[in-house]
């Protein structure tokens, strides 16, 4: 019972922040893209090494790169998934 109430939680919590996410990158701009790309060099310079900092920084690169392409929304979640792979949550 202990489980399910843990997994229940659990997918709440993801649901939550696919939304969160999916929000945050509707009406992405550039200024978004900067804003979000301080935040993940900040997050990864303090985080500890190890798969997800790994992880992070290629996330970093892909919002770097869908970025400067113009693919704002598409860098956007790139930056957010960095910061949740960090822990972290995207500040406005």
């Amino acid at each position: 019972m202990l489980f399910a109430k843990k997994t229940v939680f659990a997918a709440a919590a993801f649901t939550g922040l696919m939304f969160a996410s999916a929000a945050y990158a509707a009406d992405a701009s550039i200024g978004d893209c900067v804003h979000l790309s301080r935040q993940v060099a900040s997050a990864i310079d303090a985080a500890q090494s190890g798969k997800a900092k790994d992880d992070a920084r290629a996330q970093q690169r892909f919002g770097r790169e869908y970025c400067a392409f113009s693919m704002y929304e598409k860098g956007v979640a790139h930056y957010v998934k960095a910061l949740e792979l960090l822990g972290q949550q995207s500040k406005s």
